[in-house]
């Protein structure tokens, strides 16, 4: 009797067990359909919805682009004197897909979400360092073979919260930059396919 008792009770477990890791089954598929870039009709990107929730492959703080590039600009030379972290999610599809493959897979989305580093807070409590204040940006990167805007380009790179504004605010959408504006250096210097791989320790350790 007590050992049909044990195994009732094990059989009900594993049951309750099944049904758990099916839902969660669900609601990772669910959550993935809605990962993939979207567009308005005329093309524009939409602002990634729940991006925080994808996966957190490295963060920065104050990288700045050497005087001699290209894309050294004037206002990105300013970055030379004004620290920033940058906070960088791919979406969850993507990131299995180079998991797997060491590639990133079209539909790949990458969301660099900006924040001023202060380093002093309310409670002055800190002596030292410097922590993520209010977000100044968002930036998103997608490869995408069949872009909306018919660029043969794969990758596309977008401003949806300049940081650079006085006072940064949060667009529903926005356009693609030009290539000559982003795309060219990625392609020169990213470490993998545009992606500045060699910056993110979730990405670089699955590389040989």
């Amino acid at each position: 009797m007590t050992f049909n008792r044990l195994w009732v009770g094990a059989a009900a477990l594993a049951g309750i067990a099944t049904l758990a890791s099916m839902t969660l089954t669900t609601e990772v598929r669910g959550q993935s359909t809605d990962t993939a870039p979207q567009y308005t009709p005329d093309g524009q990107l939409k602002l990634p919805v729940g991006f925080e929730t994808w996966v957190f492959v490295g963060s920065n703080l104050g990288l700045a682009y050497k005087e001699e590039l290209p894309a050294n600009t004037a206002l990105e030379a300013a970055l030379l004197n004004k620290q920033e972290f940058h906070n960088i999610y791919i979406n969850p599809e993507a990131y299995a897909y180079f998991l797997a493959h060491k590639e990133f897979p079209d539909k790949t989305v990458l969301v660099m979400d900006v924040f001023a580093a202060p380093d002093r807070e309310p409670r002055d409590v800190l002596a030292a360092g410097v922590y993520n204040g209010n977000q100044i940006g968002l930036r998103v990167a997608v490869k995408n073979l069949h872009r909306p805007d018919h660029s043969t380009t794969p990758w596309a790179y977008y401003t949806l919260m300049d940081p650079f504004d006085p006072v940064p605010v949060m667009a529903a959408s926005a356009k693609a930059h030009e290539d000559v504006a982003c795309e060219k250096c990625h392609e020169k210097h990213a470490g993998k396919d545009n992606v500045w791989v060699q910056f993110y320790p979730t990405l670089r350790k699955l590389l040989p």
